[in-house]
Order: C-alpha cells, then structure tokens, then sequence
C-alpha cells in the first residue's frame, strides 16, 4: 500500500511540474512579446495594445492581417495587412481606421494620397513598421469628405 501512494505522489507531482511550465510563445526566448501600435490622430496620441495578427497562405504568397484595438474594445480600430517578407516603403496595405463606427481609409481620398509608410522589420515573427498621412471617408449626412490626419505612427509586434 505505502508503494501505491509513492507512486501515485510521484505522478501528481509530475502532473504539476509539467502543467505549471511556461507556455511562452517568444521566439527570442528573453520574454519580451511585444504587440503595441502608437499613432497621433488629429494632434491625439493614441497607444493601441491589443493586436491580433492572423497569417494566410496562398499561391505561395503569406500575407499578415493585422487588427490593432485598445484594451480590445470597439471604439478604435485600425486594421491593414503586410505580405510576408515585403520591406521598405508603402508595406502596409489597406489601412483602415474605425472610430465610434465611422470608416477612414488609406484610398478614399478624392484630392490627395499621401498616405506613407516604411516596414523595417518583417521576418515571419515580427513586425515593425513606421507610418503617416490622411485617411478620408465619406460623411452621409454632410455628403461631405471627412479626412483625419495620422503623424507618428510606430508598429511592433511579434506573433
């Protein structure tokens, strides 16, 4: 009997030793995952901390979907992709911003594209990326262009 509960001590204590293990995803194994996209909208600086980053493949292309929130809520949300691998200017495409439901977008603009950005980093765990420029959409009641203004925009994330 003494050597049945040794037994099956040692494999309790087995079963939380390994259960207990760090799941960490890192790929540099220092513990710094980081995921953050900070941008000045309209003179205001917003810092976006949830990020999602979904991965497709196709006809051997991989393109990096990115949807950026804060505290994954609603009422901000920038999405854009990168294709896998791609650097330098104009890396990110279809940026969009969504405030309290109303859609700017990195095309919409009727008189102006100015609308820039630099990925420096893109190696198939991390992204980061430099950005700026106006998003327009279009205001139904007014049937007016409506334009923000993006300054500084910083991307990092690892995935």
């Amino acid at each position: 009997m003494k050597k049945f509960f040794i037994s099956v001590f040692v494999v309790a204590m087995s079963v939380i030793t390994f259960s207990c293990e760090s799941d960490s995803n890192d790929d540099d194994g220092n513990g710094s995952n980081e995921a953050n996209l900070t941008v000045t909208i309209d003179g205001q600086q917003i810092t976006f901390n949830s990020l999602i980053v979904e991965t497709y493949s196709y006809d051997g292309f991989e393109e990096h979907s990115i949807t950026a929130t804060i505290n994954n809520g609603t009422d901000r949300i920038i999405t854009f992709y990168v294709y896998g691998g791609d650097l330098g200017a104009d890396g990110l495409e279809d940026f969009d911003y969504t405030f309290n439901g109303f859609d700017y977008y990195q095309y919409g603009c009727q008189n102006t594209f100015d609308f820039t950005s630099i990925v420096t980093v893109n190696n198939g765990s991390r992204i980061e990326a430099n950005f700026s420029g106006t998003l327009c959409g279009w205001d139904n009641a007014t049937q007016q262009e409506v334009q923000v203004v993006l300054t500084n925009g910083t991307l990092v994330v690892d995935f």
